[in-house]
């Protein structure tokens, strides 16, 4: 626990609110992360300072940090990128290499490269979770033929006759040693071993959703602040009127 005095902890408060208000668009864990490592740093940077005023102290803590919104465009991608790199979270890494280059979400350039970056990914995540959804069907049809083979032969054989069930390969010369309720076995575990798969995937998919939850709304904002920029200055320019040494028109047949 940081021991500040009272006035000190009023004014190092604030200063980690105004962060706080810098990283609207961080994801939680991560805001939550960046902020517990600059208190830390915070207050272990005003025990070194000399000086018997505290209030001096933790003001030139601050001055030495520099404006909210400098101490995150310089610390946060580091941390972001450690955060990612340790949780196993690529796009997480990807987000911080990428506020890193070009100030997002700070307002700079780079919006082009990052929404190109999301329809990549966005891509990505659709054939991902599209192989997982295959995945999951055929081990759930496998699961059906083998509860099919080993409790209802008859039928089996019926769909074999009719030709709607066609085992070919080696698959069919192991099944041809077995009997009916061990092929039903083996289809059954080969169809819980699908099913694993697709249900390990579906849960590994989440980090996907996140991180293009994140970078979705880092280019979302910084659109929202464009559009807020080419506004203001589209009413800078009507407040000023017409430019300085315009000729005014004369009706001269008056």
């Amino acid at each position: 626990m940081n021991n500040y005095p009272e006035v000190v902890a009023k004014i190092a408060n604030d200063y980690l609110e105004r962060v706080k208000s810098q990283l609207r668009l961080v994801p939680a864990h991560e805001r939550d992360e960046f902020l517990r490592e600059l208190q830390s740093h915070l207050y272990e940077a005003y025990r070194q300072t000399p000086g018997e005023d505290d209030v001096g102290r933790i003001l030139a803590v601050l001055r030495n940090l520099g404006d909210p919104a400098e101490v995150v465009s310089d610390r946060l991608p580091g941390a972001m990128v450690r955060s990612g790199t340790r949780r196993s979270l690529p796009l997480y890494v990807m987000g911080g290499i990428l506020i890193a280059l070009f100030g997002i979400p700070l307002g700079f350039g780079g919006v082009g490269v990052l929404v190109g970056l999301l329809f990549a990914l966005a891509g990505i995540a659709i054939a991902y979770y599209a192989t997982a959804g295959s995945i999951l069907l055929a081990g759930a049809m496998s699961m059906l033929l083998g509860l099919t083979r080993m409790f209802l032969p008859h039928l089996w054989d019926n769909l074999v006759t009719l030709g709607y069930i066609q085992i070919n390969g080696p698959p069919a010369e192991l099944l041809d040693h077995l009997s009916a309720s061990e092929q039903g076995l083996v289809m059954i575990l080969f169809a819980s071993a699908l099913v694993a798969s697709g249900l390990g995937m579906l849960r590994l998919g989440r980090y996907l959703l996140r991180g293009l939850r994140f970078l979705s709304s880092l280019a979302f904002d910084w659109m929202r602040r464009l559009a807020q920029s080419a506004r203001g200055k589209l009413r800078r320019d009507n407040r000023e009127g017409p430019r300085v040494g315009a000729v005014p028109f004369v009706n001269h047949g008056q």
